[in-house]
């Protein structure tokens, strides 16, 4: 059996995610988003070298994984 399990922005607070990436308008600087308390992801975080606000509007991460196999009875 396959178990699905899907994390939303809104599941995953508290757990240290955190996303690093270029910028997507410049592409000339690491950006990083932490899940700090309190942090509203809609406040974004601004590109140091072109000034962009780069906003997370929704995220999620889905887990696929196959279940344990039964023991054998008998």
């Amino acid at each position: 059996m396959t178990l699905i399990d899907k994390y939303t922005l809104d599941r995953m607070r508290g757990r240290g995610v955190r996303l690093s990436f270029d910028c997507p308008y410049c592409q000339g600087a690491r950006l990083e988003m932490k899940d700090a308390e309190g942090l509203d992801p809609l406040e974004g975080v601004r590109c140091f070298k072109c000034k962009a606000l780069v906003v997370l509007d929704g995220l999620s991460l889905t887990v696929i994984r196959e279940a344990a196999p039964r023991a054998a009875e008998g």
